[in-house]
């Protein structure tokens, strides 16, 4: 009896530790961290970073720098931009305006700032200071984030002054050679750009007057400083609406149904004269490819914002459309700076 007792016992013990033994198994099937040593958790990390999941951005305040001053198109468009990150990324977003040299001084100040995906650069004038060697700071220095608005172009005066047609200003501008003042914003930024391709158009020749803010220019039209300027209708809406200014001409193909008295340049017979302002943002070339992903979605969804699209067709951006994403914005930088700078060589 002893003997059967002993081997039952041994045979028991052998079964309880057969069972243990699969269970183990299980245990360690069931939980993937102790199937991978120490070597494949940190390679599951590094991809984690690399796709952007685990980045921690933004974690303070962004701003937005551009190279105009205060109540132009693109000082405009940056608020608009940064009200709408606000609340999307859940930091301030301030707006830091540097204006002076048509958009070059705010180029040098954005160069200045760090590459970690906390300054963003408002653009407009951009590709013409390049094509121009206003700046030089070459589209290799940056990544393109996204494209907002490609605006209107129209000349605008005073509604009581004595060039308040368009037929007017030409025979004005023909009779007096140069005495006509038209204003802008920059001096060989893209209100210039136009003034001359108009000039060449129609076979005039304008006093072209620069401005380093549009708040200034305005001012300098309301006063009778000048006879007309280069403008868009977004940052002269309530004058326009008031009747105090009119538009003599509306750079585009059909008219415009909020201004259906304003004749169109290809109505006029110049549809060569098509060109505006595009405004977007862009940042420093080598900004972790995470935060740019961050960056690019959040400003998808700012433009798609009932807010934003609200203020774009309030101010009349919705004209054309703007949006354009990363490759392609960069694509469309490229080809006007290769446009410009055929422009400008044919214009000496």
């Amino acid at each position: 009896m002893k003997k059967n007792s002993l081997v039952l016992f041994v045979l028991s013990l052998a079964l309880l530790l057969g069972l243990a033994a699969c269970g183990g198994e299980e245990t360690a099937t069931d939980d993937p961290a102790q199937e991978e040593g120490p070597a494949e958790q940190e390679e599951e990390e590094a991809e984690d970073d690399a796709s952007g999941e685990a980045v921690d951005y933004p974690t303070r305040n962004i701003d937005i720098v551009n190279g105009w001053g205060a109540g132009g198109g693109t000082d405009l468009f940056s608020r608009a931009v940064a009200q709408e990150l606000q609340d999307i990324l859940g930091v301030s977003v301030n707006v830091i305006n540097q204006p002076g040299s048509s958009g070059a001084i705010g180029t040098d100040y954005y160069m200045n700032t760090p590459a970690d995906g906390y300054t963003l650069y408002a653009i407009s004038a951009y590709t013409l200071s390049v094509a121009s060697g206003n700046t030089p700071h070459g589209l290799e220095n940056f990544r393109a984030l996204a494209r907002f608005q490609a605006d209107t172009t129209t000349v605008q005066t005073l509604a009581n002054g004595e060039l308040n047609t368009w037929e007017k200003f030409v025979e004005a501008a023909k009779a007096n050679p140069g005495g006509v003042s038209v204003g802008g914003t920059g001096v060989g930024a893209t209100d210039e750009l136009f003034a001359r391709q108009m000039e060449q158009a129609v076979g005039i020749e304008l006093n072209y007057v620069g401005f380093d803010d549009a708040g200034s220019m305005h001012a300098a039209l309301l006063g009778g400083h000048i006879d007309a300027m280069m403008e868009e209708p977004g940052p002269t809406i309530s004058y326009l609406e008031s009747g105090e200014i009119v538009m003599l001409n509306a750079w585009v193909e059909e008219r415009l149904d909020a201004f259906p008295d304003v004749p169109t340049t290809a109505e006029l017979g110049y549809p060569e004269l098509t060109d505006a302002v595009t405004r977007g943002l862009i940042i420093h070339a080598d900004v972790d490819d995470a935060i740019v992903d961050i960056l690019v979605d959040a400003l998808e969804e700012a433009y798609q914002s009932e807010r934003y699209q609200e203020y774009a067709e309030s101010s009349y951006l919705h004209i054309n459309e703007g949006w354009l994403g990363p490759d392609e914005f960069y694509q469309k930088m490229q080809e006007q700076i290769d446009l410009y700078t055929e422009i400008l060589e044919s214009m000496g």
